[in-house]
């Protein structure tokens, strides 16, 4: 594979630009994205694993980043690893990132999922994630999974499509899809973490409260249907419309609930 770094990295440091620019040099792209390929065509002289403790991903690299070495937690799932290999590349190519130790960047699963950093760092990691989505679920191939109703049968084919966790694919379609989203994830009834787009109101439940009595109860299908809740249950104050909720079980307790959220007349009382 030969990429065009120096194309890519005049994009600018803007995380979709960035993406943009080297999914353009990939014009027959269908589905999964080679990551690893790409990585090593773009100066990344190698990707291994190593028995990390604390950290899913490092970038090893100079000042100048002229050249890398990406080391991945070993034990991880592959879609796991992809996603790092993604996320270390956007630190790589972005030209405002800047080594945050002396050997490069170090980043962990909070950095990956909902960073916690300050300042520069957490812009960084913001930054690095978006660049990850945004290379490994390329918009111009969503357009199919996002024009009909919202269910997570079109978030199981998006992990599936593209090689990518089913987390990872459910944040990208509540951010993209145009209904009014949001999405829980949960581990023996109680909220791990939350992601919503920026129109759908305050939900009820935050992270390590118990939502086990709102979730129905394991059947002999994993996914549920989009059924009717009440909207007290599952949005903070009043909500004039309609909510709906759609679960899918998962190994070991873990659970993922899509909320959608339709506004309307709804009486009150």
């Amino acid at each position: 594979m030969e990429l065009d770094r120096i194309e890519i990295e005049s994009a600018g440091s803007d995380a979709e630009r960035l993406a943009a620019a080297l999914l353009k040099q990939l014009p027959d792209l269908e589905g999964r994205v080679p990551i690893d390929e790409i990585a090593l065509a773009l100066d990344i002289l190698q990707i291994v694993e190593a028995p990390l403790v604390g950290v899913e991903g490092c970038l090893q690299t100079d000042a100048h980043k002229s050249q890398g070495q990406i080391v991945l937690r070993e034990g991880r799932s592959p879609r796991r690893t992809r996603y790092t290999i993604a996320h270390e590349l956007g630190h790589f190519l972005n030209e405002r990132h800047r080594p945050t130790d002396a050997v490069g960047f170090a980043c962990t699963a909070q950095d990956m999922r909902s960073p916690a950093r300050e300042g520069v760092r957490l812009r960084q990691e913001r930054e690095a994630n978006a660049f990850a989505i945004e290379v490994l679920t390329p918009r111009r191939l969503l357009a199919r999974h996002l024009k009909l109703s919202a269910d997570l049968e079109h978030v199981l084919k998006i992990s599936d499509r593209f090689d990518v966790s089913r987390a990872a694919a459910a944040r990208r379609y509540v951010a993209l899809h145009e209904a009014m989203l949001a999405v829980i994830f949960s581990h023996e009834g109680r909220v791990l973490y939350i992601d919503k787009d920026e129109a759908f109101p305050r939900t009820a439940a935050w992270k390590g409260d118990a939502i086990g009595h709102l979730l129905p109860q394991p059947g002999r299908e994993p996914l549920t249907g989009m059924d009717q809740v009440d909207a007290e249950d599952w949005i903070a104050g009043w909500f004039p419309g309609e909510v709906f909720a759609q679960t899918l079980r998962q190994a070991d307790g873990h659970a993922m609930t899509l909320l959608l959220a339709e506004p309307g007349d709804r009486a009150d009382g």
